[in-house]
């Protein structure tokens, strides 16, 4: 029997995967959904610091498939609630969290004025007092933790925020460090660029435990028929989001010794597992829950007890930085680059006929190599190159590169 169970900055969760912050923690509804679903922890939707923060009075979600970006997703979603809104939500969900031992987080998040149109004012954080005072509110509601999201948002210009947030996260940690009874953390965007690796240091300098890192690069696509975007804002999010979101918790977990929560494009078990992997120590999710309902926390902690078991990891912990010596790894590249560079005479591609399903993915070769005779690929290592692209595409691990 596999323990799912971990402990992020002081909090024990009795699983790595968690609700994020968006339309899916936004209502008592949804947040009772989410902790029925078997979510170890929900992040009710963030509370705006000013009335001038409430943008929308519903979401605002734009999925891109018709577009041809399966699972693809460009968002509004940038009401807030107000900290009697948020407080509800608390209050109401926390005889149910109690009940199914799952964690409350509240959230809060820094962002100016909203002028409506540019060019945006120069905007600073909030005061120290405001900010105490609506965590404490939430703290009291029954929150077990606070998340303070340090991100630009909509209120300024793209050049202006990596300045507001260097100067936001020290305010945050000044005006909650010791004024808590629980636990909080900085939710972090990383902007498309390496400077929050300067801000996570300063977070280890200032004494916090923990950290979440989200995506939030810039992404468009396009309705070609109209020639526009769905948004005419460059906030796209989805699967595709997977890959960064990975470098940026490798990264983030080898430059700090904080604790990681990392969301942005996990949407199935093997992803969950992946970042992990990668250093995050929680996997939160938003979007692929607005995509295939709840169950998608019910299918993601199956897998992911399926998969430990297999591997025979015994507690939820063991996966987190497995992969990190590997991702950056100079020797391992080299060594591999050795092997793909040496004489085409020293290695052949082979079939396992036994493996083999026939299927022909294989006959796309560009080298003309393989052709499919009697349901079955025909090598010619003669044409063959070595390339490696049918071992990789092949479905059943039938073929592969071995020495002549």
């Amino acid at each position: 029997m596999v323990d799912l169970s971990i402990d992020f900055a002081g909090l024990r969760l009795k699983n790595p995967i968690v609700a994020a912050s968006g339309p899916i923690a936004s209502t008592p509804a949804t947040i009772r959904r989410c902790i029925e679903h078997g979510a170890g922890a929900v992040t009710v939707k963030s509370v705006g610091l000013d009335k001038e923060n409430q943008l929308l009075p519903r979401p605002g979600n734009w999925f891109l498939d018709k577009l041809g970006e399966r699972g693809g997703l460009m968002h509004c979603f940038s009401g807030l609630l107000t900290p009697e809104q948020a407080a509800e939500c608390l209050s109401v969900s926390r005889p149910l969290a109690d009940r199914e031992d799952a964690r409350l987080i509240g959230s809060l998040y820094f962002m100016g004025p909203w002028t409506g149109m540019p060019p945006f004012p120069p905007v600073s954080p909030p005061a120290p007092e405001t900010l105490r005072r609506m965590a404490l509110q939430m703290e009291a509601a029954g929150a077990d933790a606070i998340e303070v999201c340090c991100n630009c948002g909509l209120s300024m210009k793209p050049s202006a925020s990596v300045d507001f947030v260097e100067r936001s996260i020290p305010v945050a940690i000044e005006a909650l460090k010791g004024r808590l009874k629980v636990p909080f953390w900085i939710k972090l965007g990383f902007n498309h660029d390496v400077f929050w690796l300067r801000d996570l240091r300063t977070m280890q300098k200032l004494g916090m435990p923990a950290v979440h890192v989200y995506s939030d690069l810039r992404a468009t696509f396009l309705d070609i028929e109209t020639a526009r975007p769905p948004m005419a804002l460059p906030f796209g999010y989805g699967h595709w989001l997977r890959g960064p979101a990975n470098y940026a918790t490798y990264l983030s977990a080898v430059n700090s010794k904080l604790q990681i929560m990392s969301s942005g494009g996990i949407w199935t078990w093997k992803d969950a597992v992946e970042r992990m992997m990668c250093g995050a120590t929680l996997a939160a999710l938003e979007s692929p829950v607005q995509y295939h309902g709840y169950r998608v926390f019910g299918d993601i902690l199956k897998g992911l007890a399926g998969f430990m078991e297999r591997k025979g990891y015994k507690r939820a912990s063991d996966m987190v930085g497995l992969a990190a010596p590997h991702i950056y790894n100079v020797k391992e590249f080299l060594a591999r680059y050795d092997q793909t560079t040496g004489p085409r005479e020293a290695v052949r591609l082979a079939l396992d006929e036994v493996q083999c399903t026939g299927c022909g993915r294989c006959v796309s070769c560009i080298y003309e190599a393989i052709v499919m005779a009697s349901g079955l690929p025909s090598i010619d290592n003669e044409a063959c190159e070595r390339c490696g692209v049918c071992v990789t595409i092949c479905p059943a691990d039938a073929l592969a590169i071995e020495a002549s």
